[in-house]
């Protein structure tokens, strides 16, 4: 259920940008999977409270991805991540609310936010460090074209191009420190869940 929650925004975008959904139904498409997700996360979020103990993740998924680096598809949630999920999947409904009136390439606009959703769900609910650098980089890429295709001013270009450099720049930092715990941890792994397990 959580790579449903997960994937299901991005799947609506690659639909609506590849089968050239009309304008009109593009933005209704996006307003009515961001009401799906937010059913989905509310009600995993129920489901949570009612089956986990505090600390415990719940809905965990993991995936083979490079088992040479200790890395794989792993998500999943706790008592912190799901309100966080919840709250991505409102916000995200709510600009789908405001944008019906969106006039300016509103398909493209619908799609981009869709994949960006994506991005910000897998972000809160990556349990792996590499998962975690990969959502979060896709996301400095959609707020790039977000910014440029649809920002104020003359100068968005060139903000969209400093927010992406600056950002991006921020998150090689991160991913050096992804690296140092992969280096210090024994076994080397980039599972979250291990890493806490056996801190050093």
């Amino acid at each position: 259920m959580l790579s449903l929650l997960i994937l299901l925004p991005a799947a609506v975008a690659a639909v609506l940008l590849l089968a050239r959904v009309p304008d009109r139904a593009a933005l209704w498409a996006w307003l009515v999977t961001g009401l799906v997700t937010v059913g989905l996360s509310v009600g995993m979020w129920a489901a949570y409270v009612h089956g986990h103990g505090p600390g415990q993740f719940g809905f965990a998924e993991r995936v083979p991805w490079m088992p040479g680096v200790g890395s794989s598809y792993h998500v999943g949630v706790d008592g912190l991540s799901l309100p966080l999920l919840a709250l991505t999947s409102v916000v995200f409904t709510a600009a789908a609310v405001y944008s019906l009136r969106e006039r300016q390439q509103p398909r493209s606009y619908a799609a981009l936010f869709l994949a960006l959703q994506t991005t910000s769900l897998g972000v809160f609910s990556a349990l792996d460090l590499i998962v975690f650098f990969v959502f979060f980089d896709l996301s400095i890429v959609g707020m790039y074209f977000v910014i440029a295709g649809w920002g104020h001013g003359p100068q968005r270009r060139r903000s969209a191009m400093l927010f992406f450099l600056y950002t991006f720049t921020g998150s090689l930092a991160l991913l050096l420190g992804f690296i140092g715990l992969y280096v210090a941890s024994d076994p080397h792994t980039f599972d979250i869940t291990e890493l806490a397990a056996h801190p050093r």
